[in-house]
């Protein structure tokens, strides 16, 4: 491959490029290059009229095996049969980079295979430069022939015998060159087929689109191609989803789709919700409390409908594990088809714990995008979600309004949508935030002509009106119906109780009983919650004269010394921390021992929401 062009085996072509007026659909400028004889062609040049300037570009062409171009299959060739049908060069095979592209680097289909090449285009500097295009695709073209070498046998048989189905003689040459061997037979082929797929799919989804393979034979391509490095970062570029929509409905049915016979190994451990739970979070079982009527764990039940793609409103207490409700089916639906899930989460600092949470357990594709982030750290994250780095997206609702954001969801197959604290969607979606009630609309323009993928809400108080309020919702906007599971919102691992107090011995009572319930002996913290940011500084204050390790938490300190505060109290260091309902939803500290109602929650949900935050490790 490091021959000159001129002795390059596949030298013997024209490689091409056309500019197109958008507007009119007319050539305005082209080019064309022979790097066997060292010759070139560029339209507009002195002296040269559009129809003359074709008719030598067609000389140009004489002798030569095949036509190269990127996009020259949708794009180049239909706009000069267009200007000229009688064209020689219109019956040269015709080789397409861009179709190849994914077939050679399917790891990363955003590989920067030269200086001016990324995703999916060619790029550079100085504009309407068509003999610069002409030569990067060649320079293109030769990386992909080097990297295409490496692919296993079986991959190279599948790939000559489909392509060379659909688009002929150009895409023969390529493989025929690549393998040293004509077209394979429909059997070998077949076998090759099988043989890259064995242990990566189902094998009875296998023998399904084994019949109907003539079908589909560029997508199966492109699933065969990402299959082969599945597990990984990847994912199929966008033009390939939009334009072989198949591709992406392939590699779902191969290894998303769970067929029901006991003999095939991938269905019974890949889509087995407790091995799942196992490779991921490495527990055994999952929590047998709550359970539904029939003693099934009703966190088990979630995660298995959510796997099996259902619609689903999942009503758990707080510290009953709901997080894992969705992280299990994401992590697992990434893994078996490079897809997104992305989270509506309604806190900053619900969303930092759920990363760092999976982070501590060695999972490092779980990101969020908010408006905390300085601008390198939000455009960092969005590339990783473009580039198929992330498994899991939390974003708060406001975000979906994000022009950027958008751009980058567009570069990804979603895999699910979840509302965390599902609650919101009716409590703050009326007025407060009324993004929430956008939600429908996004999901749905998102999904175009195809079903809405699986949608998840997850909360741990939902009253009747308020779970009806949700379930209409989704009716109503995308057509589809919650499954719900109702876990209640007992936690029979705390206790609930009332002290009669008044404002002059409020303080001193939340004192004592701070004193009584949280041994200095044992690890463990308390939060004390207050109506006022005032009273929270004054509460804090008179803990810290009492000897306690105490300080105040609300919306109205700096960004940094929330964080500090907060981070603090997680790992211990801060004994008991003092809070508005600014604090609490979406701390995951699993050791508060004690929480304490200074006064009043504006609701019963935020009374249940806050007193939840004790006892979460049981």
């Amino acid at each position: 491959m490091a021959q000159d062009d001129g002795h390059h085996p596949l030298s013997r072509c024209l490689s091409i490029d056309l500019e197109v007026n958008k507007r009119s659909s007319r050539i305005y400028a082209f080019a064309g290059v022979r790097p066997d004889i060292g010759q070139s062609l560029t339209f507009p040049s002195v002296g040269r009229k559009f129809h003359q300037a074709l008719r030598d570009l067609d000389d140009l062409s004489d002798n030569a095996d095949f036509l190269l171009g990127h996009n020259i299959i949708a794009f180049d060739l239909p706009h000069l049969r267009s200007a000229n049908p009688r064209l020689r060069l219109l019956r040269l095979p015709a080789v397409d980079t861009l179709r190849l592209n994914p077939l050679a680097f399917p790891r990363n289909p955003y590989h920067h295979l030269v200086k001016h090449y990324q995703d999916g285009q060619l790029t550079r500097a100085s504009i309407n430069d068509p003999e610069l295009d002409a030569r990067l695709t060649m320079e293109v073209f030769r990386n992909q022939l080097k990297a295409l070498r490496d692919a296993s046998p079986d991959l190279l048989t599948a790939w000559h015998w489909l392509t060379t189905m659909e688009d002929g003689d150009g895409f023969d040459k390529v493989f025929s060159f690549l393998r040293n061997s004509s077209v394979p037979s429909d059997a070998d082929a077949r076998h090759a087929i099988h043989a890259s797929l064995d242990g990566i799919s189902c094998q009875v989804r296998v023998r399904e689109v084994m019949k109907y393979l003539s079908r589909h034979s560029w997508g199966l391509s492109y699933t065969l191609a990402w299959m082969s490095v599945s597990g990984g970062n990847s994912v199929m570029p966008p033009w390939v989803m939009h334009q072989f929509p198949e591709a992406g409905r392939l590699v779902r049915r191969l290894r998303d789709t769970a067929c029901v016979e006991r003999d095939c190994d991938w269905c019974r451990e890949r889509h087995d919700a407790r091995k799942e739970l196992t490779r991921w979070f490495g527990f055994e079982e999952f929590r047998i409390k709550p359970s539904d009527d029939d003693g099934h764990p009703m966190q088990q039940s979630i995660v298995e409908a959510a796997m099996a793609g259902n619609h689903v409103l999942g009503i758990l207490p707080t510290g009953s594990g709901k997080s894992v409700c969705y992280q299990l089916p994401a992590l697992s639906r990434y893994d078996k088809t490079g897809a997104l899930t992305v989270v509506i989460s309604p806190l900053v600092a619900l969303m930092s714990d759920q990363v760092s949470g999976l982070e501590a357990r060695g999972i490092d594709s779980c990101i969020t995008v908010n408006g905390l982030l300085s601008m390198p750290e939000r455009a960092n994250a969005l590339d990783r979600v473009r580039l198929g780095n992330a498994s899991i997206l939390l974003i708060s609702p406001e975000q979906l309004r994000s022009v950027s954001l958008a751009r980058a969801l567009a570069q990804r197959e979603i895999g699910a949508w979840i509302l965390d604290e599902a609650h919101c969607l009716s409590r703050w979606g009326h007025d407060f935030r009324p993004d929430y009630r956008y939600v429908g609309r996004f999901i749905r323009k998102k999904a175009g002509e195809e079903p809405p993928p699986p949608v998840m809400c997850l909360t741990a108080t939902a009253k009747p009106d308020v779970v009806s309020e949700i379930v209409d919702y989704f009716q109503k906007e995308l057509d589809i119906r919650l499954k719900v599971f109702d876990g209640g919102t007992r936690r029979n691992n705390l206790e609930f109780v009332v002290v009669p107090t008044g404002e002059a011995d409020k303080f001193t009572n939340v004192h004592m009983i701070a004193m009584a319930d949280l041994p200095e002996s044992e690890p463990g913290g308390a939060i004390v919650y207050c109506a006022t940011r005032r009273q929270t500084e004054e509460m804090a204050e008179f803990l810290r004269m009492k000897g306690m390790n105490a300080d105040h938490f609300h919306a109205g300190l700096p960004p940094e010394t929330k964080k500090n505060i907060q981070e603090s109290f997680i790992s211990g260091e801060l004994q008991v921390i003092v809070a508005t309902n600014a604090f609490g939803m979406g701390i995951d500290k699993p050791d508060v021992r004690l929480v304490i109602h200074a006064d009043i929650p504006g609701s019963l949900e935020n009374y249940i929401q806050e007193a939840g935050r004790a006892g979460r490790d049981q």
